[in-house]
């Protein structure tokens, strides 16, 4: 008996002790939570300068600290001034590049079935430095039947849609925001002739634009007509669609371009346009410009006689330092020539030409092997060159693997960036920002 009552004792005593060091840590939250209000000496105007230089991780915890901070925070002109800065930064100082990945479909699958598509990563990259800011995994309610593509970033969002399904989604990586909208009539349309076997052919897939235009953000998607009858002059050789954020409904546009655009190819924009390269008419290739403020179509006056000319396989458009950028690979080389459109608009300059041949380590299959093997011409597609970094290194994603490579014009060198290989689905520039709920 006296053994059970020391014991009984004994554990009396230690839960009077929990109870003590609990009632102490309670005591110390309340305390500590009195100091994370700012000072009264501290004029709010100077708190939110503070606020509007931090990274979005940081302010996201300042929003549970303090109601008035939360406020402030989650105001729309806190919001747009901390874009404006974002931007700023961006462009003078601090290049940052977000790889979208798939999960790979068979990691940690069972009975080798693939797992389901509806995780998408976010990997941030330093440009200069190639080292890995942040990371970020979303998990989003419908799947793609691992058939993913990705807009460009715009003020920190993306836009991630399927051709297989219906899925499509506005999402801010930084904030875990995201917004399912509502399917396009051509996504409708591609499922449609996808899931039914009896069907002959797939259609064309085109890619649809992400823009802020000075009116709020657009969802462009141009893509050709499949017309039975040739012969029906009236019919429509183009359709584009447009999404209105605020009536959550997709419209059509009455005016669309009278040629075919290339099948497969994504959209660039710059300069307040949007641009696709044409299927060759007569021979030639020409390039659409759509204006996203007055959402009309036209032809540019003059591109590069050489791409005009080529097959369409060897040419790539792209954005550089704010700029439309064209390229062509030659058909039995690797060298590619990257020209830029002049503010202009009228005349063309040839700013790059590299040679993927005479690099080092080009050929070498122990150190890319994983991505692509650079010496093999016959599977080597036009590079897109993504950004530009201080010393003038160039960032190229290959389009068949989509594999980052930072190239040296200089010495003539190639290092590896980022390889997650056919997982990855669009490396970007990109910039964090609040924006959510458009």
């Amino acid at each position: 008996m006296g053994k059970e009552k020391q014991a009984i004792a004994s554990l009396s005593s230690s839960q009077t002790k929990r109870r003590k060091i609990r009632r102490t840590i309670r005591k110390r939250r309340r305390r500590n939570e009195k100091l994370v209000t700012a000072p009264p000496s501290l004029p709010n105007d100077v708190v939110e300068e503070i606020f509007l230089r931090l990274p979005v991780k940081a302010l996201i915890r300042l929003k549970s600290l303090s109601k008035h901070w939360r406020s402030t925070i989650q105001s729309s002109f806190f919001e747009k001034k901390h874009l404006k800065i974002a931007k700023r930064s961006h462009d003078v100082d601090h290049l940052k590049i977000m790889v979208i990945t798939e999960e790979d479909p068979l990691k940690g699958s069972e009975n080798n079935l693939p797992r389901p598509d509806t995780d998408i990563s976010f990997r941030t990259y330093c440009l200069e430095s190639a080292s890995n800011l942040s990371f970020t995994r979303l998990n989003f309610p419908q799947g793609f039947h691992h058939w993913i593509y990705v807009s460009e970033s715009c003020d920190g969002l993306v836009c991630i849609y399927s051709v297989k399904t219906h899925s499509i989604y506005v999402v801010n990586p930084a904030t875990r925001w995201l917004r399912q909208l509502p399917p396009a009539m051509y996504q409708v349309l591609l499922s449609k002739v996808n899931n039914n076997p009896l069907e002959d052919g797939r259609r064309d897939e085109n890619h649809l634009a992400f823009v802020k235009a000075d009116t709020g953000y657009k969802l462009v998607w141009l893509y050709n007509n499949n017309n039975d009858d040739d012969s029906n002059e009236t019919s429509l050789v183009t359709t584009c669609e447009v999404f209105d954020f605020k009536a959550n409904a997709w419209r059509y546009l009455t005016c669309t371009p009278s040629y075919r655009i290339f099948r497969n190819q994504t959209p660039v924009s710059a300069n307040g346009s949007l641009y696709w390269f044409t299927e060759p008419y007569n021979s030639k290739i020409q390039v659409v410009a759509f204006d996203i403020h007055t959402e009309t179509f036209k032809l540019l006056p003059e591109i590069v006689s050489s791409i005009a000319t080529s097959d369409p396989q060897y040419i790539d458009m792209c954005t550089l330092d704010n700029g439309l950028c064209m390229s062509k690979r030659q058909g039995d080389t690797m060298i590619q020539e990257i020209w830029r459109l002049k503010p202009s608009q009228d005349s063309w300059e040839k700013v790059y030409t590299i040679d993927l041949v005479s690099c080092s380590s080009s050929s070498s299959r122990t150190k890319f092997g994983d991505e692509f093997d650079w010496g093999c011409k016959d599977l080597v597609e036009p590079f897109t060159p993504v950004a530009i970094c201080k010393n003038k290194k160039m960032l190229l994603s290959h389009r068949y693997t989509r594999a980052l490579v930072k190239l040296d014009p200089q010495t003539k060198s190639l290092s590896c960036f980022s390889k997650h290989r056919l997982c990855t689905r669009r490396s970007v520039t990109y910039f964090q920002s609040l924006i959510s709920h458009i």
